[in-house]
């Protein structure tokens, strides 16, 4: 759970702290905070959001790191069980292929061969009689078979680009090759298309390794949110305006998410 606060006197600019996953623990129990370096609500807000998800992505990535170490630890004594399990499976397997052979006892039952003369006669009269022969009549004209016409299979429409505006670009830091992106989309789209719209994105803008962008609906309010001007939109209307966050850097790879308002107000 996450922060954030304005410190009084002269500085007036917004603070971020939250307690992360601290890996000696086991628990979110490490404090984290640093400046925002802005005096802006908004601004300082969508910051937080963005810093929960970052922060988020590396509780992932160390929770991960540790149960690769376990495994790796204990790779020798998992092996082990393993191998104790199969020849056990295996032996019984071999035990049960051969079971032993079962008694069988067989009884003889003498029954007395007793036939009525009635129905032996009946028997033998209905085998003489002949069996009248059946006419096959065949017609010579052509069989024509009709076959149902195959419906054709629907057309999967190919993913565009959508139709966008990029309304500010932030370079963070020149030695790093930091940048931000703030996009605005026309229209409401799917999932997919926003995250093609990201990778065109940021294949086009090179000069950034570490690049993160954000989405935002061509209304007055994510038109406003992607410029940074200060407005004090409520929690509700800046999740409704963000549509999606992007980040990309040669170590974590990409990361996409269609929901980074569900971070604002928390």
């Amino acid at each position: 759970m996450s922060s954030i606060y304005r410190k009084g006197g002269q500085d007036g600019y917004y603070y971020y702290q939250a307690y992360v996953y601290n890996s000696e623990t086991g628990k979110k129990d490490k404090r984290i905070f640093h400046s925002l370096g802005t005096k802006e609500l908004a601004e300082a807000e969508i910051q937080q959001a963005e810093l929960d998800i970052k922060y988020e992505r590396q509780e992932h990535t160390v929770q991960s790191k540790s149960r690769f170490t376990f495994l790796s630890q204990y790779k020798r004594a998992i092996a082990l069980v393993m191998v104790t399990a199969m020849a056990t499976v295996l032996l019984m397997n071999i035990f049960q292929a051969n079971p032993e052979p079962q008694k069988v006892f067989n009884k003889q039952i003498v029954t007395p061969i007793a036939i009525p003369e009635k129905i032996t006669t009946n028997t033998l009269a209905d085998e003489t009689v002949p069996i009248p022969k059946q006419q096959v009549i065949i017609d010579d004209a052509p069989i024509i078979v009709i076959k149902p016409e195959s419906k054709p299979k629907p057309a999967i429409p190919k993913l565009t680009i959508p139709k966008h505006t990029v309304i500010r670009i932030e370079s963070i830091s020149s030695i790093f090759q930091q940048g931000k992106i703030y996009v605005t989309v026309d229209d409401r789209v799917s999932t997919e298309r926003l995250m093609l719209l990201c990778k065109s994105l940021a294949e086009q803008y090179t000069e950034f390794s570490n690049i993160v962008i954000c989405l935002y609906t061509s209304s007055s309010v994510g038109i406003e949110l992607a410029n940074g001007t200060n407005k004090n939109f409520s929690v509700n209307d800046h999740k409704k305006a963000w549509l999606a966050y992007y980040s990309y850097n040669p170590v974590e790879g990409d990361y996409f998410d269609d929901e980074p308002g569900k971070y604002l107000g928390s």
